[in-house]
């Protein structure tokens, strides 16, 4: 095993890139920075790869950063195994995050600042990202629980589901579903077959485009809504009044967009 602590005061960046394994970020109260990474299985080829990680803090603009960088071995005709590493990293509470990966899994407990993560086919999880959170995944999943500000958020086969974004949000899917229980600013939805759910926004402007996802937003009561739904040979349901008369009242306006190919429309109360 190896451990690492640091002392970190002010702007932190964790900048963490990790083949595969399994990655577990937490922010905790204090000003220290502390790194371990062992593998669960004794291997003397695990011991040279965490021999070999460059584990070190440096300047970065008015902060600092820690940096976490797992080389990428070979043995034989296999990569290095993907349950074979373990990285554990304690942060002070809204430090920033850049994360790459390949195969690994990266949880983060607790307060963050900004998100930006690269993964091929590793899961995500985050608790909380107090900045802006931008998310790109090949076949992973996709789960933050709540966002503070904007959001981009892209994967081809994974699903992506937040509970809570602040900011305008972007999210892409080719084949995963798309869900977002609460949304206070504008939001595009994207998939191919991917179903979408919006459980609840409220104001700005709303987009939904999918081929033969369906798609579901819910609407908060006293929002000024105005609605633009066409489906080529899908059905579209509404649970609010329609009318050709601009919206009226002092409510918050929301503007919905819905497009689908062969997706039902579904449009509800929140």
């Amino acid at each position: 095993m190896r451990r690492e602590t640091f002392h970190t005061p002010g702007r932190l960046t964790l900048d963490v890139r990790m083949p595969s394994g399994d990655m577990q970020l937490e922010s905790a109260d204090g000003d220290e920075t502390t790194v371990e990474l062992f593998s669960p299985r004794a291997s003397a080829d695990a011991d040279e790869v965490i021999e070999a990680t460059r584990i070190e803090l440096r300047p970065r603009g008015d902060g600092q950063e820690v940096v976490v960088d797992v080389p990428r071995r070979r043995f034989r005709l296999f990569d290095f195994g993907g349950g074979d590493l373990a990285l554990r990293v304690t942060a002070p509470h809204g430090a920033d995050v850049e994360l790459s990966t390949a195969s690994a899994d990266a949880h983060g407990r607790g307060r963050f600042g900004s998100l930006k993560a690269e993964l091929a086919s590793g899961d995500l999880r985050f608790d909380e990202v107090h900045g802006r959170a931008d998310v790109k995944s090949a076949s992973g999943d996709v789960y933050v629980e709540r966002i503070s500000r904007d959001a981009s958020i892209a994967t081809a086969s994974g699903d992506v589901t937040v509970e809570f974004v602040g900011g305008d949000a972007t999210l892409r899917s080719a084949s995963g579903d798309v869900t977002v229980e609460e949304a206070a600013s504008s939001v595009t939805v994207q998939t191919a077959s991917g179903d979408q759910r919006l459980n609840a926004v409220a104001s700005g402007r709303v987009t939904m485009q999918s081929a033969s996802g369906d798609q579901l937003v819910g609407i908060r009561r006293g929002s000024r809504v105005h609605i633009d739904a066409k489906t080529m040979s899908g059905d579209t349901t509404s649970e609010l009044d329609v009318s050709d008369a601009p919206p009226s009242g002092d409510g918050p306006t929301l503007e919905l967009r819905a497009t689908a190919m062969s997706g039902d429309i579904r449009i509800v109360r929140a």
